[in-house]
């Protein structure tokens, strides 16, 4: 196979109480930056929804939208993996 061809959207992702939302945002330097948004689907009953608001991952930015967008889900999993500062 010559190509990688993205044949089903990783847009959201679930994770444990979580779910992922990926996006991009436009770097100033050309390309795309990854972002994610984490609200909790289940769980705590009174913990707010919004675990994360857009966060923008600005360490590397990408020529491809959606190598973008799976970074992003990437990023999104590592936060919640490790419970980094969730609002919930």
């Amino acid at each position: 196979m010559d190509s990688f061809e993205l044949t089903r959207s990783v847009n959201p992702w679930d994770e444990g109480d979580y779910r992922i939302h990926s996006s991009v945002v436009e770097a100033p330097e050309g390309g795309f930056w990854p972002a994610y948004s984490i609200e909790r689907i289940r769980g705590i009953p009174d913990a707010p929804k919004q675990a994360v608001a857009l966060h923008e991952v600005r360490a590397q930015s990408f020529t491809s939208r959606n190598l973008a967008e799976m970074m992003a889900v990437s990023h999104g999993v590592q936060r919640v993996r490790t419970l980094y500062r969730l609002d919930c």
